[in-house]
């Protein structure tokens, strides 16, 4: 069909073609100011390769991979169900309560009848019920969007909401918990956490093990064997040593007593003496020029007084090495219990020293362990800062989530051309139709004037000649007759 026949169709159908039009166009209208409009917040995140990957990049699909699994991540459940439970299900998509406009209108009477006439046909409630936070979920993935932005490293996250400001605060929290799952999934933040708790287990264990010394210490007197067992054996070194001077200076003074016993003998020839000036018999040491002997006798014509002096001072002297001999003698005896005390300290020590060594060594080792323990707490904390810092991140935030100040649904200018547009071919579509109605009409009308026809003639006798020519008019209906109707 030409346009100009088209035209000339919806000219003589024109109040048909403004009719339908004014219809679609007003509808359209009333649905483009009727409908609730949709927000859109919208993020944007760069991905860039960590150092481990940059070796990689020489192969294509390393960077491709990694954005395809970031997408991924960020539909994943975890990170929408960590969100929808930090925003709320019920402020997220609060329940709609209140009636439709059309129920308000609607007597509550007759609602009751309503809906116990339509209740045996409605379908029954499963017995497992679907919570609020699951119904949020499927309403978020359906309104949430993440898009890869052509030849970049950008990623587009967009999330759509009746309120503005519920699309930018949820789409944040989308954002927070999927650089948070990324951390957790790139690095390794419960390292900290064993490693403090296996320190804490050692530090118990360090406190029983030094309970446990303590203990063994305390009841054998004992803090440190190889220190203690070296300063016994310098106790005994030095008590031995003068336990050897002291029986050496014994030997020495019995030696000047004994000479001093024989010279007073000699000089007893004239003086006479008690044995407790001279004291004990002694043994003349051998090979002694000093001593009296019938070789060496005091001659006779020398004065006694000289011998009786001579006889006064070894005496005096005599009685003076035999106090120093008994007073080494003593001491002797304590020094000869000083070794013997020394060695028996020596042979405790030696039985105790493999337990103690035992406990000590079993105290280091456990030491030790949560040195490192704590040293690994420290450095995996470290690590899992450096992870969760979005400064150093391979994930970081372009743009944060936006706050629309106009709906992207519906597009009113866009809805109202459509329906400009529909209006025209809905009223162009109807004019034709009932052209064609109009024509099918007139042509079954045609059928059943030429059938009428027809039968009026087939009943009125045939008397024409042969050379009988019809007239014009009879001709045409002749040919109308014979020619189909189209």
């Amino acid at each position: 069909m030409s346009f100009n026949t088209l035209g000339k169709i919806v000219w003589e159908r024109k109040l048909a073609f403004l009719t339908v039009f004014m219809l679609i166009v007003a509808g359209v209208t009333a649905f483009t100011m009727t409908v609730t409009p949709m927000y859109q917040s919208q993020a944007l995140l760069m991905t860039t390769l960590d150092r481990a990957q940059r070796q990689q990049s020489q192969f294509p699909d390393t960077l491709r991979y990694q954005l395809n699994s970031q997408i991924y991540i960020i539909n994943s459940e975890d990170v929408l169900r960590q969100a929808i439970g930090e925003f709320g299900a019920q402020r997220l998509f609060p329940e709609q309560k209140q009636p439709a406009a059309w129920q308000a209108m609607i007597p509550a009477d007759l609602m009751d009848e309503v809906r116990k006439v339509i209740a045996p046909f409605r379908p029954q409630p499963s017995q497992d019920q679907t919570t609020d936070a699951d119904r949020a979920l499927l309403k978020v993935k359906k309104r949430l969007a993440v898009t890869l932005e052509k030849d970049s490293q950008i990623l587009s996250l967009t999330f759509r909401h009746e309120d503005p400001k519920v699309a930018e605060q949820f789409l944040t929290l989308v954002v927070r918990d999927f650089l948070q799952r990324q951390a957790d999934l790139s690095g390794n933040a419960a390292a900290p956490a064993f490693f403090r708790q296996q320190a804490s287990r050692y530090r118990d264990e360090y406190k029983q093990a030094s309970a446990e010394l303590s203990a063994f210490a305390a009841q054998h007197s004992t803090y440190s064997v190889s220190q203690e067992t070296e300063l016994a054996l310098a106790r005994r070194d030095n008590a031995i040593a003068a336990l050897a001077k002291t029986r050496g200076s014994i030997a020495e003074k019995e030696a000047q007593a004994a000479t001093f016993q024989n010279t007073l003998t000699q000089l007893r020839r004239r003086i006479s003496l008690p044995s407790e000036i001279t004291g004990p018999k002694q043994a003349v040491p051998n090979g002694n020029a000093d001593a009296l002997t019938d070789a060496n006798k005091v001659p006779s014509n020398e004065s006694p007084l000289l011998l009786v002096r001579v006889f006064q001072e070894t005496a005096q002297s005599l009685v003076n090495l035999n106090s120093e001999i008994v007073g080494l003698r003593s001491l002797e005896k304590a020094q000869a219990e000083a070794v013997a005390d020394v060695g028996r300290k020596l042979s405790d020590l030696s039985s105790i020293a493999a337990e103690f060594n035992r406990l000590k060594d079993q105290l280091d080792q456990v030491s030790k362990v949560m040195e490192a323990h704590v040293g690994r707490a420290a450095e995996a904390q470290l690590n899992a800062d450096w992870d969760a810092s979005e400064k150093l991140s391979n994930v970081k935030v372009a743009q944060s989530a936006t706050s629309p100040t106009e709906p992207v649904f519906p597009p009113k200018p866009l809805f109202l051309a459509l329906g400009a547009v529909i209006g025209v071919v809905g009223g162009a579509a109807t004019c034709v139709m009932l052209a064609a109605i109009s024509d099918r009409r007139r042509r079954s009308q045609q059928r059943r004037y030429f059938a009428e026809e027809d039968d009026r003639f087939d009943d009125a006798p045939s008397a024409e000649p042969d050379n009988w020519n019809p007239s014009p008019a009879m001709a045409e209906y002749r040919l109308r007759r014979q020619a189909p109707i189209a």
